[in-house]
């Protein structure tokens, strides 16, 4: 991504320390030094971790309450004063005592006269959060200052996408994320990917340490809206890192193989994500009762395609291949039956008028061995053409998805995007397809898993690596759904095809924990219970789909 020569670039900085709880002087007192050491590296805007002011672990929500500030207490008006003295602004996580005389977990953004201009309460409470904290009432505000446009979001609000990406469509340049992480993902996967699915800088400040119970392990840093970690502060150490923000960035927007990351955005089909989970088909599925044993089945990406080496007899037979180990969903990468990863219109055409010859053998393969397969080729309608995924069994096409967001490697030959995403119920689970370009896009699986989708497959030819490093984890475990990665051994970024459970992996290294296979021919497996796509808990009380705060989300669904 290059940089633009206009705009103003300031220096941010990140505190990664532990408070102590229930001393709001030390706290202070430790404020005041790791700011006299930002602004030695010489940051405009410095920010703190989560609840900064009174530590985090309370005995009770007496105990937090009894510890929370108004905004005029003793740590705000110490923030203030050091904004003033140094010019600088200031953001702080914040237990907060509130006019209501109820306890929120807080943000706060000071200018550089020491005026409050950014007010913020989190919304996606924790296991713990919600044992002290009311849920936030301030929605998702955004600040314009003379830094750029700058949003706030704390910690787990940062493992709901609605909340970052609220921020970013109205504006939002950078968000600052005041944060106490408690696991490395976050830091290291959930962080990037939202600076690189937004188009947004990423200044996240976390605490390192113990604090009773709770082990810290840091993960302070900031990130580019490319998803590159600008700086960052080591594990279990406290200390200040700073970096250069250009909130202009030229292409911060843009993919940086085209297209755009919000202007691309089909508000028109994302109703479901702020009309309450009441109105979701998901609501009715949660509430039956199934057969964990019975509810499991197959599933592959399987990483063939014709190509100018292999066929597409060679490519279906590795999809029977695929067949007689026991898959039942089959996922194939993007234009299965084309040569090439990226179509002319003439290749189009072609592979319009081949579609229904393959879907036919297709059909036939299904049959054999009873099974279904995602076919992402061209459909035609009259002379209209357009990238489409056809869902087949041994009854031949039981479902289609036109690709929803128009993606610039198509528009010379594309019609007009379809309508919205559809979810298709089958012998092996109820199945979602994400067809190349909207699986770009963070709505798009939250869509398909609000109206029920168990298997997310995502057909795709990846041109960069951070398609697969940053944005394929998240739509599972965001989503708690399988997500099935087929991608194209001849794209730019190769392979790499692989199935993603609804928890994630063990580690946050894509790489490590599903090692990249580029090889044509890899068929990529696992046994889905698909049981846990009906649990939508990432740990006790904090449900990815029913503690969303739907009603300040209307910015992702307002058509301009």
């Amino acid at each position: 991504m290059s940089r633009s020569m206009t705009g103003r670039t300031f220096r941010a900085a990140v505190v990664q320390t532990l408070a102590t709880l229930g001393d709001v002087e030390a706290n202070v007192a430790l404020v005041q030094h790791y700011v006299e050491e930002a602004v030695r590296q010489g940051a405009e805007l410095v920010v703190f971790p989560e609840c900064m002011n009174s530590g985090y672990l309370f005995d009770s929500a007496d105990h937090c309450l009894q510890l929370a500030e108004p905004l005029d207490g003793v740590y705000c008006e110490a923030l203030r004063a050091l904004c003033r003295e140094h010019g600088i602004f200031i953001a702080s996580g914040f237990t907060e005592r509130g006019a209501d005389g109820r306890a929120y977990n807080t943000a706060l953004l000071f200018d550089r006269q020491g005026e409050l201009i950014c007010h913020y309460q989190k919304q996606f409470l924790a296991t713990h959060d919600q044992n002290w904290f009311e849920v936030g009432t301030k929605g998702n505000p955004v600040v314009e200052t003379e830094l750029g446009r700058i949003g706030l979001l704390i910690c787990f609000d940062g493992r709901i996408p609605e909340i970052a990406r609220c921020l970013a469509a109205q504006g939002a340049e950078v968000i600052l994320d005041m944060a106490n992480f408690f696991a490395m993902d976050q830091a290291e996967m959930w962080v990037p990917a939202r600076a690189y699915e937004n188009g947004v800088w990423f200044v996240a400040a976390t605490k390192a340490g113990v604090e009773r119970s709770i082990y810290y392990p840091g993960g302070s840093m900031i990130v580019s809206p490319d998803g590159v970690v600008q700086a960052k502060i080591p594990y279990d150490t406290h200390g200040v890192v700073s970096a250069d923000i250009e909130p202009g960035w030229r292409g911060a927007r843009h993919w940086s193989f085209g297209g755009a990351k919000l202007a691309d955005r089909r508000p028109e089909t994302y109703g479901v994500l702020s009309s309450g989970l009441e109105h979701a088909p998901l609501r009715a599925m949660l509430a039956e009762a199934i057969v964990p044993e019975a509810h499991t089945t197959k599933v592959a990406a399987v990483q063939a395609h014709a190509s100018h080496a292999q066929s597409v007899d060679d490519a279906l037979g590795m999809v029977e291949h695929a067949f007689r180990l026991g898959v039942k969903v089959a996922a194939l990468p993007l234009y299965f039956g084309a040569a090439d990863w990226r179509l002319s219109a003439a290749a189009a055409r072609e592979q319009a008028a081949l579609a229904p010859a393959l879907i036919g053998r297709l059909t036939d393969i299904c049959a054999c061995y009873d099974a279904l397969a995602v076919l992402p080729g061209v459909g035609q309608q009259g002379a209209e053409r357009y990238p489409e995924a056809v869902l087949v069994s041994a009854q031949g096409v039981i479902g289609r998805q036109r690709e929803v967001h128009a993606g610039p490697r198509t528009q010379a030959w594309a019609q007009p995007p379809s309508e919205g995403f559809a979810v298709f119920p089958t012998p092996y689970g109820r199945i979602g397809i994400l067809m190349d370009y909207d699986g770009m896009f963070p709505e798009s699986a939250r869509v398909l898993a609000l109206m029920g989708a168990e298997i997310v497959v995502w057909c795709c030819a990846w041109e960069h690596p951070n398609q697969r490093r940053l944005l394929s984890v998240p739509k599972a475990e965001d989503n708690r759904v399988y997500v099935v990665c087929a991608n194209r051994a001849d794209a730019p970024y190769p392979g790499g095809s692989f199935v993603i459970p609804p928890s994630g992996f063990p580690t946050w290294d894509v790489d490590q924990a599903a090692a990249p296979v580029s090889r044509w021919g890899a068929v990529m497996p696992a046994y889905a219970n698909l049981a846990l796509a009906r649990q939508k808990r990432m740990i006790p009380g904090v449900d990815m789909v029913r503690n969303r705060l739907v009603e300040t989300y209307t910015v992702l669904t307002a058509v301009p």
